[in-house]
C-alpha cells in the first residue's frame, strides 16, 4: 500500500482562515511605518519647537525694539511740536520786527523828505531875510533915499530962507535984491524937485522890493503848510 503524504492529506486553509495571518503582517508593517512616522514627527516637532522658541525670542526682541521705537517716535513728535511752537513764536517775532522795520523805514523816508523840505525852507527864509535887510538898508542913513531926503530938505530950507529974504528986500524997496533972493529960492526949489525925483525912484525900488518880499513870504507860507504835512506835524 502506497503511503500517504501528510502534507498531501492535510487540507489547505480556507480563505477565511488565511486572513488573520495576513492582517497580522499588515499590522506589523503599519506599526513599523507608524513608528517611523512618529519618529519623524517627533523630530519635526522638536525642530519646530526650537524654531518657535527662537521665533519667540526674536519676537520679544522685536517687540522691545518696537516699544523703544514708539517711545522715540513719541519723543520726536513732542520735540517737533515744541519746535513748531517755537518756530511759530519766532515767526510772530519776525513778522513784528518786519512791521517795525517798515514803520521805521517809512519814518526815515518821511524824515528824509522833511529834512529836505526844511532845508529848502531854511534857504528860502535866508533869501527873504537878505531881501528884507537889503530893502531896509535903502531907508537907512547913508542910503540914496536918505541922501535924497536930506538934500531935498536942505534945498527947501534954503528956498524958504531965500524967499524970506526976498520978501524983506521987497518990503524995503530993494526990488532987485528981492528978485535975486527970489531966483535963489526958485533954484533951491528946483534942487529939491530933482532930489524928490531921486527920492521917488528910491521909493519905487523899495515898494517893488517889498512886493517881491511879500510874494515870497506868501509862497513860503504855502510851502510851510506842505512841509507840516510832510513832517507829520
Amino acid at each position: 500500500m502506497t503511503g500517504v503524504d501528510p502534507a498531501a492529506t492535510t487540507p489547505s486553509p480556507s480563505p477565511s482562515e488565511r486572513r488573520p495571518g495576513i492582517s497580522v503582517r499588515v499590522a506589523l508593517v503599519l506599526a513599523a511605518l507608524l513608528l517611523v512616522t512618529l519618529g519623524a514627527a517627533t523630530a519635526w516637532a522638536v525642530t519646530t519647537n526650537g524654531d518657535l522658541e527662537a521665533a519667540r525670542g526674536t519676537l520679544g526682541t522685536t517687540t522691545a525694539d518696537l516699544a523703544s521705537t514708539s517711545e522715540q517716535l513719541a519723543e520726536t513728535k513732542t520735540t517737533l511740536a515744541n519746535t513748531a511752537n517755537e518756530l511759530a513764536g519766532e515767526r510772530k517775532a519776525i513778522d513784528a520786527n518786519e512791521a517795525k522795520v517798515k514803520v521805521l523805514e517809512h519814518q526815515i523816508e518821511r524824515k528824509a523828505a522833511c529834512i529836505e523840505a526844511q532845508t529848502t525852507n531854511l534857504a528860502e527864509f535866508r533869501r527873504i531875510l537878505a531881501l528884507e535887510r537889503e530893502n531896509f538898508a535903502r531907508t537907512t542913513s547913508g542910503s540914496a533915499w536918505a541922501k535924497a531926503v536930506a538934500a531935498s530938505d536942505r534945498a527947501l530950507d534954503l528956498s524958504i530962507d531965500y524967499l524970506a529974504n526976498a520978501y524983506s528986500s521987497a518990503s524995503s524997496g530993494a526990488y532987485n535984491t528981492a528978485n535975486n533972493w527970489l531966483s535963489k529960492s526958485n533954484a533951491q526949489i528946483s534942487v529939491s524937485n530933482r532930489q524928490l525925483k531921486a527920492l521917488n525912484a528910491e521909493i519905487d525900488s523899495i515898494n517893488a522890493a517889498s512886493d517881491a518880499i511879500n510874494a515870497a513870504n506868501d509862497a513860503l507860507g504855502v510851502t510851510l503848510d506842505k512841509t507840516t504835512s510832510t513832517c507829520g506835524g
